[in-house]
This record gives C-alpha cells, structure tokens and sequence, in this order.
C-alpha cells in the first residue's frame, strides 16, 4: 500500500516532507512502502510546509507490475536518479500509465507545474482514496489512515451502508466514509493551480469484430498461456504456486503454469465438511491431470470463528463476500508451504463468459421473442392479475414479471434484498438519508456507460466493474496480505482482455451455453469433467454454521441482538429478529447469506469505528 498521508496545495503544497523523500527514494524498486510499523494504514509524519528550491519530481507507488523489466529498457540512457515512475513520467506525462502492466496505486508530485497525478491499474486490484477540502488533498490506500487529515470526520455515509447493504461491497466511487472518495479502476486525477480533472486513462471497449472460430481459439489460448508467462516473470518456480478451486479458470492457470514453467506446479485448495460445498474432488482432478503437487486444508467452523477477528481487521470498509474466508485459508496454506506469490484465475467468468447469471439473463430475454401481441394480449392478461398462483402458472407469472424488468435491474433483481423486498425492515432514519434507487443508480451509471454495443458486453462490463473491481479483487488482495504472500491475476493481461472484448458475443456465451469459444481453445488442455462442471468457486457455508454451530449462532445472536447494534439506527426494531427466524425456517442459504452481510456490517462498526485509533494501531 501507498504507506503515506500526503497533503498538497495548488497554491501552498503542503506535504509530508520527510515521508515523501523517503517515497521518492523507494520508487525505483518493485514496491515502495513506507509505513509507521508493521501493519499500519499509513506514515502519519509533522506536516510542514514543502519549501524546497529543487524542481525534482517526487513520486510514491504501492505496485507489482509485470513489465517493469520493458518499463526499465525504456528509459535506459535516461537521468532516472529519482526513480523509474519520475523518469517515466518525465518522458511522456500522464500517458505513460498506459504502459503499466499488473498492479498499482501511484501518486507523482510535479513541482514545475505545481500538480498532482494519483492513479490506480486498469482492474483495480491496488486501490486509492482521497479527500479534498477544495484548498488541499490527501490520499493514502485505506479510508482509515486519511481520517487523521484536516477538516475530516470519521462520519458514516448512509448512502455508503445502504449500497454495502445490497452490494455486500461499497461501490466506488464513494467509501464507507461521507467526504472520502476512492478512484475507480483505469482512473486518474489530475490536479494543478487551474483545474481538478477525473478521468479514465483506461477503459475497456467492445469492437465484436467477426473471426475465424478455430483461429479465434488459437489466439484465446495464445494471450491466455501469455498472461500466465507474464505474471510468473520474476518469480522463482518453487515459491510460485496457485489458487484451485477445481474450477475452470483456476485449472487452466495450473495447467499453463506446468507448460510454462516446465516444473511441477504447487496448487492450494481448501474443502468443507459440508458436502454441498466441498470442491476438492475436482481440485484433485486438476492437480492429478496436471501432475501438479496438491496441498489441500479442510475449514471448520471453529477455525473460521477463531480467525475472523483478523479478517474484519484487513478490511477497512464493509465487506461480506464470505468466499474471503476460503481465500484467506488457501493463501495461509501457501505460504506455510514456503509460497511466496499466488496466481489466480480471478476474471475470467468476465472476459470469457462464464456467470451463470449470463445463461440466466439470455432465458429471461427470450420471452421478448414472442409477439408482443400475444405477451401484451394473452400472456399478461391471463397470468398477472392472478394472486400468487401455485404450481405452473405461478412460476409462469414470476417468469414473466422478471422478464418484463428491464436491464441492468433485471440482472441484479434477485441481489437487492434491501432495495426490493427487505426495505421494509429498515428504519426510517436510514430511509429518509438515502436514496431508495442508490444501488440502480450505480449500475445504471456503469451500464450506460460501457462503449459496446451488445446486451451481453453491457452486462460483462457491470461484473468487470462491480463484481470483480469492487468486490473480487478487494477480496484476494486483502487476503493475501493477511497471508503475507502477493498475488497476481494472469486472466486479467490486458491483452488478454483487449483479445476477448473483440470479439463477437456469440463466442462468450452462445445460445444458453457459457464460455463458447473458451471451451472450444482449452478442450484438449482441461479434463472433460472440468468444462462440464457447474461454477461453484470457494463457496462457503457461513448460512450454514449461522445455523449449526453453536459458536456462530450464538455469536451472531449476541453481536446483532445487542444494544450496540441497535443503536446504529440502521434497522427497525425486530428486524433482525425476523431475519433469524426466517433464517432458522428456511431450507435455503438465503436468508443466511442475508444476516452474514448484516452481522459483517456491525462487526466491521465495532472494530473500525468503535475501537479508538491509537487502540487499533
């Protein structure tokens, strides 16, 4: 992470001098930190008065970039006594951050033009906030370490808790905290004495251009091997290993590491007790056909509970993806095997098509196939007016309805329990302070947006911005940290990506069947089990422990039921109550998946906000 708070001024830059000398001096390494002690959010230095006659640039980064051998041979011959970022930045301005490849947050302090660059990888696997009074901005990599900045209050966004509520993530570009902003993947901002400008130096495009299937195959598989070659450069092959779930994309980035490498690949899986959930039958399945070396741990519940503490410590905003819980297992069991980077197969449902949500999308926009004469004439009229019909005709009508909303909130339909159906269970204070469209809001931003021209690119473009930009990759990083290992995410080569967004539709997701063209390249690399499987990722059973564990029902009951978590206002009296006793009836992880994101909400208040700062450092 940027290990810095830094304050600057068009008019007067204000700077923490000594932490950005120290920046300065890092930036021409593969990653520049600079922190208080181990663990910390950020240096939190004296703050003066930047008074110094050089006109050197001074720049910080928290990166892993994958090229920076070619960003290296690109400035030879050059003065680069201040770094490669000052260097390169000095060459070409805020264009070379096109060049960058992988991961990164970087800021370039610019004194001959008395300006500002923060920016962050096309993905957004580093992340960047900031804050500005309208006179100064100060920036770091987590929330929390700019709330010691002027004029900056540790104030709760409700908006923020309303979206984190439904998404189980807080979108960008807002935080958790009101005045606190965090720059979206592929984004900069540009600040000199004249003008503030926010902007994508990146974004992702869909040009759908017709091509040869068995040629278009070939390539796939090409820029696919190739990303894998990338991400492994630099690395040593016995401290080198990766995620297996046993599904397609983690077993294809096995299966190329062993071709790439040559060297038996280390691959890490964890289980459950809980059939439904347990993947490591067809983990073991990849490993055996890639004769890969397969570490694998089992997950109790006990276990979960004992370290969750340290996962609500990593994450500086809400966050209820419970698969964190499965990453950070997996990442632990790697580096106790001597691990020192991961790869992940992170990204390819989102460039190849592999949501089952895009299969479940198509059968609802096949209803817009029939004449609308006989929709509008004969269907609605017949089915709709029914009240809650059983068997046939009510699914028939529940068909119907869903097919009739239009997208992006048909997509997300059956994901905003607290916009659609669980409204009713918050308090009127949240109501009154938020916008009830919020979430729509966001997705209709990105959904507009997005240059294709397509259904499916729309909605591809939704899940590579929210899913895996929000969500996914907040979720391996932060894991992998706590595991102390790094992680690198070869399905997300840009070219790769840049490959797979030219390409037509029917090639990710043809007819009802997912990932048309990626099958097609990797039939003879992946076992036939593999293709076939349904996705399933590392799932974890939290609905279920909430239900059968004496240790998690009882903590959940007393952490939700407690004075505490009703003072927040956030929700009616006997809610939650609700929530629990639904949950207990219900055969179903649903409303279980419901009160993990509610009980990671207040747990997330009680160790971020609750607990004093000079406590938690």
């Amino acid at each position: 992470m940027i290990g810095g708070l830094i304050f600057w001024s068009p008019t007067d830059p204000v700077v923490a001098t000594s932490a950005l000398r120290a920046m300065a001096r890092g930036a021409a390494g593969v990653r520049a930190t600079v922190s208080a002690e181990q663990g910390s959010v950020g240096l939190f230095g004296t703050v003066t008065t930047y008074m110094e006659s050089s006109d050197r640039l001074r720049a910080t980064a928290d990166w892993d970039l994958t090229n920076l051998s070619d960003l290296q041979a690109r400035v030879s011959g050059e003065d680069c006594e201040d770094g490669l970022l000052d260097c390169l930045y000095g060459l070409e301005g805020p264009q070379f951050l096109r060049r960058l490849q992988g991961a990164f947050a970087l800021a370039i302090w610019d004194p001959r033009r008395r300006s500002l660059l923060l920016a962050v990888d096309r993905f957004g696997m580093r992340r960047l906030y900031y804050v500005s009074d309208g006179q100064r901005v100060a920036f770091a990599s987590r929330p929390t370490a700019l709330l010691p900045a002027p004029n900056v209050e540790k104030t709760i966004d409700p908006t923020a808790v309303y979206n984190y509520l439904n998404f189980g993530y807080v979108p960008a570009p807002g935080s958790i905290f009101a005045g606190i902003r965090r720059l979206e993947p592929g984004q900069c901002l540009l600040l000199d004495p004249t003008r503030t400008r926010l902007e994508h130096y990146w974004n992702v495009s869909y040009s759908e251009a017709r091509q040869d299937k068995r040629h278009a195959a070939a390539n796939v598989y090409r820029a696919t091997e190739d990303g894998v070659r990338e991400a492994l450069r630099d690395t040593i092959a016995k401290e080198t290993g990766a995620f297996l779930s046993g599904g397609t994309d983690s077993s294809t980035v096995v299966g190329l590491m062993g071709g790439v490498t040559g060297e038996r690949v280390n691959a890490f899986s964890i289980g459950f007790e809980a059939n439904h959930y347990d993947e490591r039958a067809y983990a073991e399945l990849a490993a055996r056909h890639f004769g890969a070396t397969h570490y694998t741990h089992v997950i109790t519940a006990d276990e979960t509970l004992s370290v969750l503490p340290r996962l609500i410590e990593a994450y500086d905003e809400p966050f209820g993806n419970n698969s964190m819980i499965g990453t950070f297992f997996a990442a632990r069991l790697a580096r106790e095997c001597g691990m020192k980077r991961l790869l992940a197969g992170d990204g390819g449902d989102e460039i190849f098509g592999g949501n089952e949500r895009y299969r479940t999308d198509r059968i609802f926009a096949r209803y817009h196939q029939i004449p609308s004469l006989i929709r509008h004439n004969v269907l609605e009229p017949l089915l709709l007016p029914l009240a809650d019909p059983p068997g046939t005709l009510g699914r028939a009508q529940r068909y119907i309805r869903r097919a009739n909303i239009p997208n992006p909130r048909r997509f997300y339909s059956y994901e905003f329990f607290f916009t659609n159906e669980g409204h009713k269970l918050l308090s009127p204070e949240l109501l009154v302070a938020v916008d009830a469209d919020a979430p729509v809001a966001v997705l209709e931003k990105h959904y507009s947006a997005v240059p294709a021209a397509s259904e499916l690119n729309r909605l591809l473009y939704l899940d590579l911005k929210l899913t895996l930009g929000d969500n996914d990759l907040l979720k391996v990083t932060r894991t992998a940290e706590l595991a102390d290992i790094g992680v690198r995410f070869p399905l997300l080569d840009v070219r790769l990506v840049d490959l797979m967004n030219s390409l037509p539709t029917g090639y990710k997701v043809r007819g009802l069947d997912k990932r048309y063209l990626f099958k097609h390249a990797f039939r003879e690399l992946l076992p036939a089990e593999t293709l076939a499987k349904r996705k399933h990722g590392f799932g974890v059973p939290t609905s279920l422990w909430l239900k059968t564990s004496p240790g998690f029902r009882d903590m959940a009951r007393d952490v939700l039921l407690s004075a505490r978590a009703r003072q927040r206002g956030y929700f009616l009296p006997g809610a939650i109550e609700s929530l629990l006793r639904q949950h207990a009836e219900e055969t179903t992880s649903y409303y279980g998946e419901i009160l993990w994101t509610v009980l990671m909400l207040e747990l997330w208040h009680r160790r971020h906000v609750d607990q004093p700062r000079e406590v938690a450092a």
